[in-house]
């Protein structure tokens, strides 16, 4: 049996530049099941330049792709029964979970509505024995009583515990040099957790395993990042931690190893607020850099997102940080509905607390989520691509124009960025490399 697993990626105005490059982890994880199974599989992604391989004849394709790449699935999937007449196309990843009915495709022949890998296992077992059984959480194609296809739905089967299945790292250590996360390069993803505790309402990860969050595992996790040949290590989590009490087992976990771990994670303000004396702590355990939700430095607008946080608490987090020597990639959003002046207080809270990393994203209600349901009849395309969080997708009450000229605007100061420019000076330097050896 043969297995191709396919990333669909689509580009937007920042791949120009590509400040972050990663591997596919959901489909290296997937890799390690096959492997585990015995079964030949080959990944595709063309951020590494990697094709199917040709002279192989796939018995099963796995599709899988984020929210803006819903149509080139769909498109993929047509193509791929042309090219291989039989083979099993499956759908997959956090979009198609959430969102399976979009991919009920004559094209199509699995749809997973979990994450679950033994869901996976199951489903190649069905392939690989011809099996007419069905598989918990994936969605398939069959025929009713009159001869005609229909789809039999799965219910959601959500998982409880961590499966403690480690992705394959092979394709990493094949392109560990082209990864980073801006400067920082030689860059491993780890996954421990699944879903979200939180539920802000912009948001798609707290729909994820049926609503159910399953926390890390720290030991297995320091496990594995100790066998990763990797300068930093990006744990993917939405949330490193909930309550101070993750964050003394992790760095219990991280004394009790014989490596010294750079990592990048994700926390919420509240929590560095709140546990603010453990900071120095978690520095020194190799907590580099923390990417946190900021979102917006109005209240207001953080009480729609049903955030929790206190903006006003802000400054100090931030100031908590630079303290600790502990870089900040801070994230925020603007409304569709902005004024000049709301746009001009996001530069200037950005400008006043000196934040050197940020990213700045358009209100966008993500498909399969209630804010999607709710504003659905007011928005001004559904086109997938549109949905980057870089375009407008609902009437914004500046004109367009003027609209992207001051969020593209405010990206400008990150040029001021020290690291940014490290970033920029790398990248060309790799050009005028890639160049010399034409």
């Amino acid at each position: 049996m043969i297995v191709f697993l396919k990333k669909i990626r689509i580009k937007s105005v920042f791949s120009i530049f590509e400040p972050v490059v990663t591997e596919p982890l959901e489909l290296c994880c997937l890799k390690a099941v096959l492997d585990d199974m015995g079964i030949e599989n080959y990944i595709s992604d063309s951020l590494f330049g990697l094709k199917e391989p040709e002279g192989k004849f796939p018995d099963a394709v796995v599709l899988t792709g984020y929210n803006v790449a819903e149509n080139e699935i769909l498109n993929e999937a047509v193509r791929l029964k042309s090219l291989y007449p039989g083979t099993k196309i499956i759908a997959g990843g956090v979009h198609v979970q959430i969102n399976p009915l979009a991919f009920h495709s004559e094209h199509i022949d699995f749809v997973f509505r979990t994450g679950r890998l033994d869901a996976f296992r199951g489903l190649i077992k069905k392939i690989a024995d011809n099996s007419s059984a069905s598989v918990d959480g994936v969605d398939f194609r069959l025929k009713d009583s009159s001869g005609n296809e229909v789809w039999h739905e799965s219910s959601v089967t959500v998982l409880h515990e961590a499966e403690g299945i480690h992705p394959d790292r092979t394709m990493f250590n094949r392109f560990r040099h082209r990864t980073r996360y801006l400067d920082k390069r030689n860059v491993a993803l780890i996954k421990g957790s699944t879903g979200c505790p939180y539920g802000c309402s912009y948001c798609f990860c707290k729909l994820l395993n049926g609503g159910n969050y399953v926390k890390s595992g720290y030991k297995s996790m320091v496990a594995e990042m100790e066998c990763i040949d990797a300068d930093y290590f990006w744990i993917v989590d939405d949330v490193l931690f909930t309550c101070r009490n993750d964050a003394l087992e992790f760095i219990d976990v991280i004394k009790k190893s014989s490596k010294n771990f750079k990592i990048i994670g994700y926390l919420r303000a509240d929590f560095i607020l709140r546990e603010k004396d453990i900071l120095p702590v978690l520095r020194n355990a190799g907590l580099e850099e923390i990417i946190i939700g900021f979102e917006s430095p109005s209240n207001d607008e953080l009480k729609e997102y049903s955030k929790t946080t206190d903006a006003m608490n802000y400054p100090e987090i931030i100031s908590l940080l630079k303290e600790s020597n502990i870089d900040l990639t801070a994230l925020f959003m603007v409304q569709p509905d902005y004024k000049a002046s709301d746009f001009f207080n996001l530069y200037k809270f950005i400008k006043n607390n000196n934040i050197d990393v940020y990213t700045i994203s358009i209100l966008t209600p993500i498909k399969g989520t209630v804010d999607y349901e709710s504003l659905e009849s007011s928005l001004l395309t559904k086109n997938p691509e549109k949905f980057d969080f870089l375009h407008l997708v609902m009437k914004p009450s500046l004109p367009k124009p003027l609209f992207y000229l001051l969020f593209y605007g405010i990206h400008i100061r990150l040029l001021k960025s020290k690291r940014i420019r490290k970033y920029f000076i790398s990248l060309l330097s790799g050009l005028s490399g890639e160049q010399e050896n034409i």
